[in-house]
């Protein structure tokens, strides 16, 4: 019995030390010195991670240089540079995904204030919604999707709707069906080690 409960131990913290590995995707690896703008195309990758736009969308993914002082907001933000242009974020291999938070911005610094509308999709299917008013017109905030159902995503997409918005450090975290096969496979291989 006491082996039992090591091994539920173990195995909880192997759960608890992954469940609290966050992933951030930023966009430091595009900071350009200039002031003028990047373009990027229609897919940027990271890692297991993927940030796309649907075909056939007239202008891409596009960042501000460092010295742009309009645009750039003292992090490089990713931003679509299409009105109603959409944003698919997911794993690559499709995998589920927990969203923890993105850092919003205002498109020009001190410009209009953009609502941002995120829609998750569900690996087993349906969706969840929520809505970001970013309300300093003049920096980053970081919007949190804690206890708001945006877990266990096959992905999430949002618009870049009139007031434009750029993004940044989209926050993940593993889904719990992951976790809990990470904590199982630690307490099955614990306990064939005893037997």
């Amino acid at each position: 019995m006491k082996n039992y409960m090591i091994g539920a131990a173990v195995a909880g913290l192997a759960i608890s030390s992954v469940a609290s590995a966050q992933v951030v995707m930023d966009f430091q690896d595009l900071e350009s010195n200039g002031n003028g703008f990047i373009e990027h195309g229609d897919l940027y990758t990271a890692g297991d991670w993927q940030l796309a736009k649907p075909q056939g969308e007239p202008w891409p993914f596009t960042t501000a240089e460092t010295g742009n002082a309009g645009f750039y907001q003292g992090s490089t933000m990713m931003f679509n540079n299409t009105v109603n242009g959409v944003m698919i974020f997911s794993r690559i291999d499709g995998a589920a995904f927990d969203l923890a938070s993105i850092d919003l911005a205002a498109l020009f610094v001190g410009g209009n204030t953009p609502t941002v509308n995120f829609v998750g999709n569900l690996s087993g299917g349906g969706t969840v919604n929520a809505s970001y008013t970013v309300h300093n017109g003049t920096g980053i905030e970081t919007f949190s999707f804690a206890g708001m159902g945006f877990n266990g995503l096959s992905s999430v997409t949002w618009v870049q709707e009139n007031a434009f918005h750029q993004f940044d450090n989209i926050t993940i975290v593993p889904a719990p069906a992951t976790l809990a096969l990470l904590g199982l496979a630690g307490f099955a291989g614990r306990r064939r080690r005893q037997a």
